[in-house]
């Protein structure tokens, strides 16, 4: 009884030790190192290795856990079957809801509902019709298979251990002849063992005088560790003896279960099978990476090359033939880089990634559109586009990812800056005018007050005539330098044709209706070249955002530069000025094309210096319209945004020409012409809001 006592007290002490040195858990969570409920992986515990575990068809790099204890699945590419996407490299026909657009009439199957299996070939079990052999479509119950698509049957599923399933030439049924149960460790029938298990037999029960047999990986018996029988080498098949020497009893590689080689046999009268082969049989076997046109569901894409590969082949050898592979493409350019508004410095090359545009305020938002070099190359945009400016610098990225996985990143930073300029795409700038007041002539009671609006810093040129009506430069061309002079021979009316026109191509909204005219189908012909009731009614809407002519008194606070000597106080001698732009001291001819400098024709817009404001040739080159009717004196005392008497016989023009002298020149001087009045020596520029 002590004994026992002993005996069961050393018993429990050892039970404790263990039990003190077992690591053990309580708490399920996620980075424990443990595969708790609803993890897929913890740490290094992952209950897959590779994205093929995972249904993907290929990786690029190593399936690792991130620490919510999910799948880092980025390594994970080419899709998988039931991703929602059609993976035709992959053989999928379908994949869930996705049909590609297919149906049952356009299977040939008739009426019905067409849908798609687990294994992303189409379920045709609810068509109309039977089902067509051949069609790579296994039409259950009317096929059980058909071609590749086993609808979803392996060997395993059939009774077998391993092998490759494959399916009769009828449709009928399964060809069983690719399985086998060699490798469940059973000796079925066929087979004289399997694996470890020799069916009780050995070496010396086989007729060998010792040695360890063994099992080939087709379940026969391997006797090359087998000493040889005391009988071998002597030319004759003794007991025991599968072949000796030359002497192979009528066998083969073909009956030894291969498809093609030489049998020979080994020194201690066993078949040696090194020279056999299955390579032709059609199987992938172990050791081929195909056979034959079974490329194992292989493609160059899948064996890691690009998408313009060609076709994946086999050698005579059960290798793969990649002559026709190509490379992924290391192609990480752009072919274009565009903005919505402003221009790119520099301007765009692929080469180049780093880029600049500047805006003003009034553009809020901007789009940046690329595109990419190879067509296997993705291109992401940051932030999404449009994108919303704010004042200052505005970066965005395109990263452009080749099929490789190389990256090149092209930078654009965009800046809005504070000036109230408008850029026109079709005109050039407009420049910025500020509310003011000034006074109109001697008389001191005689104020205009104008409110802020912008006008365009050149007069209106004969290429942009041109290239915003489509109709012929109607310009003298004798009294001319080239197109990019200021176009002349235009009235009144082909002015605010053009501002329409103009308007009309930018989006905005027209100022000016005429009775019975349709702006943006009017042409040149249809523009009266004889006094009109009907356009000397024209009527401006003053709130619309388009183009318009300036007003007399626009015009005339434009020329004498605004308030820029004193910002915010009236300027009470601006319309004294001998020219735009004059201080009293400088000279006319830096200003102006008039009669002394001009060589009787016009220049190119913009080659004089410019007024205060930064706008040009404001005083000669031509004669601009504005849109008030004439009337030979002001009105009197304060007025605001005049423009000038309802009706009359002339409009006005200002500023003077090439073929006027100094005199004409002036802030204050104004002449008329009946509107529809052309002549070479008469032009326009236009405001809008």
């Amino acid at each position: 009884m002590k004994n026992r006592t002993i005996l069961l007290t050393l018993i429990a002490t050892c039970l404790m030790l263990v039990a003190c040195d077992t690591k053990t858990k309580t708490v399920d969570s996620c980075g424990d190192g443990f595969l708790d409920p609803g993890e897929v992986c913890d740490g290094s515990e992952m209950t897959a290795t590779t994205c093929a575990e995972l249904g993907y068809y290929d990786q690029q790099g190593i399936l690792t856990c991130k620490s919510d204890c999910t799948f880092n699945l980025a390594v994970c590419t080419g899709g998988r079957c039931g991703d929602g996407t059609i993976q035709g490299l992959n053989l999928e026909r379908c994949d869930g809801e996705n049909l590609d657009d297919q149906t049952c009439e356009t299977q040939g199957l008739g009426g019905g509902t067409l849908s798609c299996k687990a294994t992303c070939r189409f379920d045709v079990s609810r068509c109309e019709l039977s089902a067509e052999c051949g069609d790579d479509v296994a039409a259950s119950p009317f096929e059980p298979c058909d071609g590749t698509d086993l609808d979803g049957q392996t060997c395993v599923s059939r009774g077998f251990y391993r092998g490759v399933l494959a399916c009769d030439a009828e449709c009928t049924g399964f060809d069983t002849s690719g399985c086998t149960n060699c490798g469940n460790g059973e000796v079925d029938d066929g087979e004289t063992c399997d694996g470890t298990n020799l069916d009780g037999k050995t070496c010396l029960g086989l007729g060998y005088s010792g040695g360890t047999l063994g099992c080939t990986a087709i379940c026969g018996f391997d006797l090359t560790g087998c000493e040889a029988p005391v009988t071998c080498g002597n030319g004759q098949l003794d007991t025991g003896e599968q072949c000796d020497g030359t002497l192979l009893n009528g066998q083969t590689c073909l009956t030894q279960g291969f498809v093609s080689g030489t049998l020979t046999c080994n020194p201690n009268c066993s078949f040696s099978t090194s020279g056999c082969t299955n390579c032709g049989n059609g199987t992938v076997d172990t050791g081929e990476a195909c056979d034959g046109a079974n490329l194992n569901a292989q493609t160059c894409v899948t064996q890691g090359f690009g998408q313009a590969s060609g076709a994946l082949g086999c050698t005579a050898g059960c290798a793969f033939n990649e002559a026709a592979c190509v490379a992924k493409s290391t192609n990480a350019d752009l072919a274009t880089l565009t903005v919505s508004a402003g221009t790119l410095t520099p301007a765009f090359s692929p080469s180049t990634t780093s880029y600049g545009v500047t805006v003003p305020t009034w553009v809020t938002t901007l789009t940046l559109a690329a595109t990419k070099a190879n067509s296997y190359a993705s291109v992401n945009i940051a932030p999404a586009q449009p994108m919303t400016l704010s004042l200052g610098a505005n970066p965005a990225t395109v990263t452009v990812t080749a099929e490789s996985g190389a990256q090149k990143v092209y930078t654009v930073v965009i800046t809005q800056t504070a000036t109230l300029d408008y850029e026109s795409p079709n005109i050039g700038t407009l420049i910025y005018v500020p509310v003011g007041t000034f006074q109109r002539d001697a008389t001191v009671t005689n104020l205009s007050l104008v409110s802020a609006f912008r006008m365009s810093q050149y007069e209106i040129t004969r290429a942009q005539w041109t290239a915003v009506t489509g109709w012929a430069d109607p310009s003298n061309t004798t009294y001319s330098s080239g197109t990019s002079d200021p176009v002349q021979q235009v009235s009144w009316y082909d002015a605010i044709a053009f501002c329409n026109k103009l308007s009309i191509l930018e989006g905005l909204t027209p100022v000016y209706a005429v009775s019975g005219v349709d702006f943006s189908a009017l042409t040149y012909a249809q523009i009266p070249t004889a006094t009109n009731a009907d356009w000397n009614a024209a009527t401006a809407n003053w709130a619309a955002n388009g183009y318009r002519l300036p007003t007399e008194m626009e015009w005339m606070w434009a020329a004498m530069g605004a308030d820029t000597g004193a910002p915010g106080v009236t300027n009470t001698t601006g319309y004294l000025k001998a020219f735009a732009g004059s201080t009293g001291s400088n000279a006319i001819g830096d200003y102006a094309w008039y009669t002394t400098n001009s060589a009787s024709k016009t220049h190119p817009a913009g080659t004089k210096l410019p007024n205060e404001l930064g706008l040009y040739d404001l005083s000669g080159n031509v004669w601009e319209w504005a849109w008030d009717w004439y009337a030979s004196s002001y009105p009197t005392g304060t007025l605001t945004d005049i423009r000038g008497p309802a009706s009359g016989a002339d409009r006005v023009r200002r500023g003077g020409s090439w073929n006027g002298s100094a005199s004409g020149c002036t802030v204050a001087g104004r002449v008329s012409s009946f509107p529809s009045f052309r002549y070479y020596l008469i032009g326009f520029r236009v405001a809008r809001p």
